[in-house]
């Protein structure tokens, strides 16, 4: 069975003619920052919005890779994790957003999740990423300036190994050796998503290639959106792919309840303090127009621009209505799946309240 398949999207389908039937939704953890509970609360949480999900027909569930900052930091092997959810769960997909490539060998990966595509019966699917932060470069120091292309020679390796193939890695000494991974996974092909956020270049890269988007508005709108999945497309279509398929899903982060207001109250304070922990992780990599690192002040500015802006234009926030409107807009610009990012603060109790109401919006969208 194909990813477009998987997601009801027909290949054969124009996006705007499928995008007018359905709208697929996955769950995505990330961050959680919070300080006040334990690892193992935040395990559960994750269990149990996961077994949700797989009740209710969400496509897919996503963990991340982090490491060495408290944002994320709580999976730093996305692996393990869906090892241990996938007994208790019989539909829903486990994907990686995104596994850090420059990190680790090819084969490593296979060997990992072919175990998991077993134990699945097969509802595996991975992304890939080629990390950012430096301090994760103790894995693999030499990966770090040229990580780009890193990722994508050995994203060509795990493609080729999880097919079966037998490739060649340098051993010790200096000699060749020629391995096959095992267990083999019970499908055939691996569906592979490229996580890109605002480069054009990286849209045209993954549909050149074949592969799925993973993206986030990070600095963008979905307006801007707009014009890179038209890229994406074309890319696919000069590359010999069918243009109409190849699956772009979109990360917002989400909390739909009542109406706006009451989700605002809830939102506000733990969404500000979650992305001021986002940023102090990027922001210690960058520098501003003058090269020099962001001042107390300026850092201030950034956040309260950016939470005002994630939360009117980049993300799932407000009443069932409110939600719709973001969906139909995304369906508009040719997003194929939303991405809910469910662990950015908020109370635990709140998001289990507010799961009734996310169901009607993604209800919604499922096809007759």
């Amino acid at each position: 069975m194909t990813v477009e398949q998987l997601l009801g999207v027909n290949a054969h389908q124009k996006p705007s003619e499928a995008h007018s039937r359905r709208m697929a939704f996955s769950l995505l953890f990330f961050s959680d920052v919070r300080q006040d509970i334990g690892a193992a609360e935040k395990y559960r949480f994750t269990r149990d919005l996961t077994l949700f999900g797989d009740r209710e027909g969400f496509s897919a569930v996503y963990f991340p890779e982090r490491h060495f900052h408290e944002f994320g930091a709580i999976y730093p092997n996305s692996a393990v994790m869906a090892a241990h959810l996938i007994p208790q769960t019989t539909s829903i997909r486990f994907r990686t957003a995104g596994i850090s490539l420059p990190l680790h060998h090819p084969a490593e990966i296979v060997e990992w999740w072919a175990m998991n595509d077993v134990l699945s019966g097969g509802r595996v699917d991975l992304g890939f990423g080629s990390g950012w932060n430096k301090q994760d470069f103790i894995f693999a120091p030499n990966n770090f300036d040229n990580r780009r292309s890193v990722m994508l020679e050995r994203l060509e390796q795990v493609r080729r190994l999880w097919a079966g193939e037998k490739l060649t890695f340098i051993g010790p000494g200096g000699t060749p050796v020629e391995v096959a991974t095992y267990p083999r996974p019970l499908q055939k092909h691996l569906n592979i998503w490229i996580l890109v956020a605002k480069s054009e270049e990286a849209f045209i890269e993954a549909g050149r290639d074949g592969y799925n988007v993973f993206t986030m508005l990070y600095g963008n709108d979905l307006e801007s959106l707009r014009h890179k999945i038209h890229l994406y497309r074309e890319a696919r279509r000069e590359a010999g792919h069918d243009p109409h398929a190849g699956v772009v899903s979109l990360m917002l982060h989400t909390l739909i309840g009542a109406d706006r207001e009451s989700v605002r109250s809830l939102v506000e304070a733990p969404f500000t303090e979650y992305v001021q922990s986002s940023l102090g992780a990027h922001l210690k990599e960058r520098t501003n127009a003058d090269g020099r690192a962001f001042d107390e002040g300026e850092q201030r500015q950034i956040l309260e621009y950016a939470v005002e802006r994630y939360y009117e234009t980049g993300a799932l926030f407000g009443s069932v209505s409110d939600g719709r409107r973001v969906v139909d807009h995304a369906l508009d610009v040719g997003v194929n799946e939303i991405a809910c990012l469910m662990d950015f603060g908020v109370d635990y109790a709140t998001v289990l309240q507010s799961l009734p109401y996310l169901k009607k919006l993604v209800y919604f969208y499922k096809p007759e």
